[in-house]
C-alpha cells in the first residue's frame, strides 16, 4: 500500500496557479499556507515543503514528520544561514532556467547604461535631435563571479555578443563559456582586469561580502558592478561610497541587504546606479511545478533529486 504524503505549499507569488495544479491524489495530500500563522498551524504534518525563500524558517524546528524541502527559487540561503535544518531532511533549490531570464536582464541593462537609453528618451520627449556618443560591449571583459548554471549562462550570453569573458569559482577548472577561471586565491587579480564585474554567487559564509572595501579598490574606475546574486554578498556601505566618489563607474543592483529597499536609501537616487526590485530572474509557477513534480516522482521512487543543495557548501 503506497503512504500518502503531506505536502505543504507557501509560495510567495499568487498560489493560484499552484492550487490548479496541484490537487490531491491518493497518494498526496496538499495543504496550502498564506500566512506564518497557517504554516505555523500545519507544519508539524509536513512530510514535504514546497516553499519560496519567503518561508518562516522559524517553524522548520516543529517539522517532525518533515523529509525534504523543494525551494522555488535558485537561492536557499534563508534555509540555512537562519536555522538548523532538522536531520535527515533534503534540500532542493529549482532549476528551471533562471540563468536565461537573469542574462536578459544583466545584458539589457548593460546596453541600456552603456546606449544611453535614459538619454535616448529624454531627449525624444523634448523632440531634440542630439546624435548621442555611445559605448559598445564588444571586446569588453565581463566577470562572472559564481561559475554555477546561471553565472554560466550569462557568459555564454555576453560572448554571444563579442564580450570576453573570466570566471571565479571555488577551483580553477576549464569551462567552455569562460577564457579563463580563477580560484579564491587570485580574486583581486581577478577583479583587476573586468570591465563589468557580475555577482552570481551564492550566499554562504565564504561570500558574505564578497565585495567589500579592499575587492572595490582593485576594481577599475571604469568597471559596472551587477548584483544579481543576494544583496549580502556586497558591504553596501563601502559600495554606495564607491559610488558616491565615482571610485568604479556604475553599479545595476536587483538585490539588497534590506528588503524592500528603503526609500531614504541614497542608492535610489544617483545618476550611476539602477536600481530594481529583485525580478531579474522571476519564478514562473508553471516552470516551478513542473521541476517539482518531476522531484516528487523522484522522491517517491528513491531516485536523486535534481537541485540538490549541499548544506556543507551552502549551495
Amino acid at each position: 500500500m503506497t503512504t500518502s504524503l503531506e505536502v505543504l505549499v507557501s509560495v510567495r507569488e499568487s498560489s493560484e496557479r499552484y492550487r490548479e495544479r496541484l490537487v490531491d491524489t491518493p497518494d498526496t495530500h496538499y495543504t496550502f499556507c498564506e500566512t506564518a500563522a497557517e504554516v505555523a498551524r500545519s507544519i508539524g504534518r509536513a512530510d514535504v515543503i514546497l516553499g519560496s525563500i519567503a518561508f518562516p524558517v522559524e517553524d522548520l524546528g516543529r517539522a517532525s514528520r518533515l523529509r525534504w524541502i523543494q525551494v522555488t527559487a535558485a537561492g536557499v540561503d534563508r534555509f540555512l544561514r537562519r536555522v538548523k535544518l532538522p536531520n535527515g531532511v533534503r534540500l532542493t533549490r529549482a532549476d528551471v532556467g533562471f540563468g536565461d531570464q537573469i542574462a536578459e536582464y544583466v545584458l539589457g541593462h548593460l546596453l541600456a547604461r552603456t546606449q544611453r537609453v535614459c538619454d535616448v528618451a529624454h531627449l525624444q520627449r523634448a523632440r531634440t535631435w542630439r546624435p548621442l556618443s555611445v559605448e559598445f560591449l564588444k571586446d569588453r571583459t565581463m566577470g562572472v563571479a559564481g561559475t554555477g548554471s546561471i553565472g554560466r549562462t550569462v557568459a555564454a550570453r555576453a560572448r554571444g555578443i563579442g564580450m570576453r569573458t573570466l570566471g571565479l569559482a571555488t577551483t580553477a577548472r576549464d569551462l567552455p563559456e569562460f577564457e579563463r577561471v580563477f580560484a579564491p586565491e587570485d580574486k583581486l587579480e581577478f577583479l583587476s582586469r573586468l570591465d563589468v564585474l557580475v555577482l552570481c554567487l551564492p550566499l554562504t559564509e565564504r561570500t558574505y561580502g564578497f565585495l567589500g572595501t579592499a575587492a572595490l579598490a582593485a576594481l577599475k574606475s571604469t568597471v559596472i558592478v551587477v548584483n544579481v546574486a543576494r544583496g549580502a554578498v556586497v558591504d553596501e556601505s563601502a559600495l554606495l561610497e564607491a559610488l558616491q566618489t565615482r571610485r568604479i563607474r556604475a553599479a545595476i543592483l536587483d538585490v539588497f541587504e534590506q528588503e524592500p529597499l528603503p526609500k531614504d536609501n541614497p542608492l535610489w537616487g544617483m545618476d550611476n546606479v539602477t536600481v530594481t526590485s529583485h525580478h531579474a530572474g522571476l519564478n514562473v509557477p508553471d516552470d516551478i511545478i513542473d521541476f517539482f513534480l518531476e522531484n516528487l516522482a523522484r522522491f517517491r521512487a528513491g531516485k536523486p533529486l535534481r537541485g540538490q543543495v549541499d548544506a556543507g557548501k551552502g549551495y
